[in-house]
């Protein structure tokens, strides 16, 4: 386990062993990285975030990771972000998973990119919520509380999406989720999308030509109250920021905003 302490207000703990699994018939290693604020006395909030790359790449050491580290703790948040299992396939599956991956397209949405819902996608959810589970057993070795929040960039998002609202389709525990934050991400069942869950904070360019936002338009639709959608035509795909030009601060303060009024009204 390494351990590195960045200069000012968080310590970083990288390369933390999760759990293994099968991908493509080989066992991986699945690790996560968190990032824990230095100078927080109670127990502390945890956001655990998916990286980008379409199921099929990206990595946690994203640099944009180390941004979101950086803000995130310095609000008094912990942050964990996962690697996860790229490119997996049906028979990668865990039995749960497998037996009900064909029922599970029935409610598929047809616009709904094929290659952002299969078994890549599947995969993400397992790994998703054994990172959950390995975190929830490490709550007092790193002073996390069981306040929860999941967020994604693009991929990631739609992880975000499939654990709160698959894990119960397929029968799957999950700790309790108590928000989202979604970048540049979608949701493929709205059939199954339950709005009281979890609620929703979700950034989207009208225009993104990876992700269509459509799909976070639907989920809009239906979560009502509950979801806080909002559409910038420069955002680019999978960044928090409204537009390029947009300073750091602002594009954090709105989601650690978020995770604030969702922390406020449940402690």
């Amino acid at each position: 386990m390494a351990v590195r302490s960045p200069p000012d207000h968080y310590i970083r703990h990288d390369d933390l062993e999760y759990g293994r699994a099968i991908c493509r018939g080989a066992e991986v290693a699945l690790t996560l990285d968190l990032s824990l604020p230095k100078a927080v006395a109670g127990p502390v909030p945890l956001v655990m975030w998916m990286h980008p790359g379409g199921f099929h790449g990206g990595d946690k050491g994203w640099a944009g990771h180390r941004t979101d580290a950086r803000w995130l703790t310095k609000a008094g948040y912990a942050y964990a972000v996962i690697n996860y299992r790229l490119r997996a396939v049906a028979d990668d599956l865990s039995p749960p998973v497998a037996c009900r991956m064909g029922a599970l397209q029935r409610h598929r949405d047809p616009a709904f990119r094929k290659n952002l819902s299969g078994a890549a996608a599947l995969a993400a959810l397992e790994d998703a919520l054994t990172a959950l589970n390995w975190l929830a057993g490490q709550r007092e070795r790193f002073n996390l509380s069981d306040w929860v929040a999941l967020g994604g960039n693009s991929a990631g998002a739609i992880t975000a999406f499939n654990v709160v609202h698959l894990a119960g389709f397929f029968g799957l525990p999950r700790p309790a989720i108590r928000a989202l934050v979604s970048v540049s991400g979608g949701f493929a069942y709205p059939g199954l999308y339950a709005p009281a869950l979890v609620p929703v904070h979700a950034l989207h360019s009208p225009a993104d030509p990876r992700v269509d936002i459509a799909a976070i338009r639907q989920v809009a639709r239906i979560g009502g109250a509950a979801v806080e959608l909002i559409e910038s035509e420069a955002q680019q795909h999978g960044r928090v920021r409204l537009s390029p030009d947009e300073p750091a601060r602002d594009a954090y303060r709105r989601i650690i905003g978020f995770l604030d009024r969702v922390r406020a009204k449940d402690p």
